[in-house]
């Protein structure tokens, strides 16, 4: 990684590391008070993370451009802002934006997979905003049309993710390269 870079993800990951750790105090409190209050700042915290790993990995494969990011961020901003008033008006429609964010994350990352661990080559903008937009529609479908099917083809795709990775590890681990994943 480019030192720049290092340098800039020391910052974000402080800045992250306080958010956190506010967050954490902020989660026990509310835990300790209301049960429920915890399952919606951890969905709410889950849809952050995955919108800045997307992000982030972008960056450093250099797939994106600095136009391209502050229209990221813009649109990452307006889905957190949306998540947290969510969280305080609708708990069921946060589920739902949660599930979607998890659903165009798994498609991010099932390319990733393939195209770093497979492949071993840097991601593209166009195929990852694809693989996202793949992961995206048939979950806004399956949420239109049946909402209780959505959770159960969604914890497949999890589950055919993790066995697609561990695949790609298996082969990585005994293959003749010498790279991390």
């Amino acid at each position: 990684m480019r030192p720049d870079l290092i340098i800039k993800n020391r910052k974000l990951n402080h800045i992250i590391g306080v958010i956190g750790i506010i967050l954490s105090i902020i989660i026990i409190f509310l835990a300790l008070k209301n049960l429920s209050w915890l399952y919606r700042l951890v969905g709410v915290c889950a849809i952050i993370y995955y919108l800045i790993d997307i992000e982030q990995k972008l960056e450093e494969d250099h797939a994106i451009t600095k136009i391209v990011r502050i229209f990221m961020v813009v649109i990452d901003v307006f889905y957190i802002v949306f998540s947290v008033i969510l969280a305080f008006v609708n708990v069921d429609l946060l589920l739902r934006l949660f599930g979607i964010a998890g659903s165009g994350y798994l498609g991010f990352k099932s390319y990733q997979l393939v195209r770093e661990g497979i492949l071993n080559k840097k991601l593209k903008l166009a195929d990852s905003l694809v693989a996202t937009f793949l992961g995206v529609f048939p979950a806004i479908l399956l949420i239109v049309y049946a909402f209780i099917a959505f959770w159960i083809i969604l914890l497949a795709l999890t589950l055919l993710y993790n066995l697609i990775h561990l695949i790609v590890r298996i082969k990585i681990e005994r293959g003749s390269t010498n790279r991390q994943f």
